[in-house]
């Protein structure tokens, strides 16, 4: 028996030798091997290279809809950002562009947070309507860190000398979050706007028969606690469809979080820790920042 265990001694140090030295022998080997080399075209592809998520305004056909798009972080950003507007949707998504086609980028600047955007002559359309392109550029634009208005130019002639961001509400619709734009200057009135139904009978808010139990927003920490009746037809909704009720919720807290004074939306319904078979358990009686997504552009059109 000693013989045996003195035997398999020797067996585990051996092997321990023979670990070491293979590790030292792979250190000189990775030593010798030349520096790697990343050609420019594949350097876009490694995973770690910081990005931002931007997110782009396009319409759906009849209101403004938000795309998420995830693009690579850098000082050109904002240029880029308007350049990926300009180009369009991605094909398949079923959207279309506010911006007519064939419209170029004259010059850009950022400069005290003001973006100088002069374009061509073809954002004037046929009709002359200007008003759904200069929308989607401005909510576009000011929707970038550090974009807080728009200069917009067309061949050199002003159309909007410090355009700002028009507080948008998101209501849930069959495909994803559309935007409304409202005239509202503070998030009471903006909730109570949005509390009085959407525009159209294909979007979803809150059930009509939903009202607001408590209204409390610090200004310290910038978190608004809503707290609304937990009605029937807001259990209806979740247990019919927790989808469509998951999405009002985040076009809720997006929507009030347009205004900066709103950092976080804390809702709450009477309690209730879950709406319908608890889908929506996490976006509840804790405070939610305003959602990284608003629609996703790699599920548009599945």
């Amino acid at each position: 028996m000693n013989w045996q265990a003195g035997k398999r001694g020797h067996l585990r140090l051996l092997l321990r030798f023979l670990l070491f030295a293979t590790l030292i022998g792979a250190g000189f080997w990775a030593r010798s091997l030349p520096p790697l080399r990343v050609t420019p075209g594949l350097a876009g592809w490694w995973p770690w290279k910081p990005t931002t998520m931007v997110t782009l305004y396009f319409a759906d056909g009849r209101f403004l809809f938000p795309v998420s798009r995830r693009m690579p972080t850098s000082d050109d950003l904002p240029r880029a950002a308007l350049e990926a507007l300009l180009a369009g949707p991605s094909a398949g998504s079923g959207l279309t562009n506010p911006i007519p086609p064939g419209v170029a980028i004259r010059s850009f600047q950022l400069a005290g947070g003001v973006a100088h955007v002069n374009l061509s002559a073809a954002v004037f359309g046929e009709d002359g309507d200007t008003h759904a392109a200069e929308t989607a550029i401005v909510e576009t634009m000011t929707a970038l860190p550090g974009v807080t208005s728009v200069a917009l130019r067309v061949e050199g002639k002003s159309l909007a000398e410090s355009a700002r961001r028009t507080p948008l509400l998101y209501y849930a619709s069959a495909i994803g979050l559309a935007a409304v734009p409202v005239s509202v200057t503070d998030p009471r009135a903006a909730l109570t706007t949005y509390l009085s139904g959407p525009p159209d009978p294909e979007l979803t808010g809150l059930p009509r028969d939903v009202r607001l139990l408590g209204y409390e927003h610090d200004p310290a920490d910038g978190v608004l606690s809503l707290n609304f009746t937990y009605t029937p037809s807001v259990r209806a909704l979740a247990l019919d469809r927790p989808e469509r009720m998951r999405l009002l919720l985040l076009g809720l807290i997006a929507g009030l979080t347009e205004f900066p004074q709103v950092r976080a939306v804390q809702l709450d319904f009477e309690g209730h820790t879950r709406l319908g078979m608890g889908q929506c358990s996490d976006l509840l009686r804790t405070p939610q920042p305003r959602p990284a997504l608003l629609n996703d552009e790699r599920l548009l059109g599945r």
